[in-house]
C-alpha cells in the first residue's frame, strides 16, 4: 500500500472513532434523569393569640370545643383554708358574653353586657374577717366600674384609673366584711347599685374571677 493511501485510511479511522465517541457521550448525557427542582415551602401561622377574644358563636370555629358548662342555678362553694377563687364562668349568670382568652385564668372570662347582666354564687364562710377582689380587664376608664354584693350589701368595685391594659385585681376597691358566725353568703355581681344609683357602674369590662382572702 502506498504511503498516501495509508495516511488516508488512518485519518478516516481516527475521524470515525472521534464521531462515535462524541455520539456516545451525547447519548449518555441525554439518558441521565433530570434533577428535581427544590420547592421552597411557605410557612404559615395560625391559632389564637394570647389576646384574641372570641364570642360564644365563634369559639368552636376556632377549635375550642370545651365550652364552660352553663349552670341553671347558683353553685355552692365552701371557704376553706386562707383563700377561695371562683371563676366567673363557674357562676350562675345571665346576659354575660363568654370570652375565650388565653390571658384569663381558665382561658375564659365573662364580659358584662349591660345593666341586666348578673352572676351569682353561694359561699359558706366560717366566722372571720374577709377581703374580696375581682380580676378584671377594663378597656378604658368609662368601662371599669361595677358592683359586688355580699348578701344585700353592695360594694362599688373598679381597677386602676386609667386601666393598665391587662387583667388586674381590684386592689383599689377591696370588698371587706366580717362574719360573727358561720354564714352562707350570696355573692352577686352586676352593674348597678339598687341602693344608690350614684354608684352605678358601666358595661364592657371582662371579669375573670373573684378572689376571697381571710384576714383574721
Amino acid at each position: 500500500m502506498k504511503l498516501a493511501n495509508k495516511f488516508l485510511v488512518f485519518v478516516g479511522a481516527f475521524t470515525a472513532s472521534l464521531f462515535f465517541s462524541c455520539g456516545s457521550t451525547a447519548t449518555m448525557e441525554k439518558s441521565q434523569p433530570a434533577k428535581p427542582v427544590e420547592k421552597q415551602s411557605m410557612g404559615s401561622s395560625g391559632g389564637i393569640s394570647s389576646r384574641t377574644e372570641l364570642s360564644v358563636g365563634s369559639i368552636k370555629s376556632h377549635g375550642l370545643d370545651k365550652l364552660p358548662k352553663r349552670l341553671t342555678e347558683a353553685p355552692k362553694f365552701d371557704f376553706t383554708g386562707d383563700k377561695l377563687q371562683i371563676e366567673l364562668e363557674n357562676m350562675y349568670y345571665d346576659n354575660f358574653e363568654v370570652i375565650a382568652d388565653d390571658s384569663a385564668s381558665g382561658s375564659f372570662g365573662l364580659r358584662l353586657e349591660d345593666e341586666s347582666s348578673w352572676a351569682i354564687a353561694e359561699i359558706n364562710f366560717p366566722a372571720g374577717s374577709y377581703e374580696g377582689l375581682v380580676n378584671v380587664y377594663a378597656p378604658d376608664t368609662k368601662k371599669s366600674r361595677f358592683n359586688v354584693y355580699i348578701n344585700k350589701d353592695s360594694y362599688l368595685v373598679y381597677g386602676s384609673e386609667p386601666p393598665i391594659g391587662k387583667y388586674e385585681l381590684t386592689t383599689r376597691s377591696v370588698v371587706s366584711f366580717t362574719l360573727d358566725q358561720p354564714t352562707t353568703v350570696t355573692l352577686k355581681i352586676q352593674q348597678n347599685d339598687v341602693n344608690n344609683p350614684a354608684n352605678n357602674g358601666q358595661t364592657g369590662m371582662t371579669l375573670d374571677y373573684v378572689l376571697f382572702k381571710k384576714v383574721n
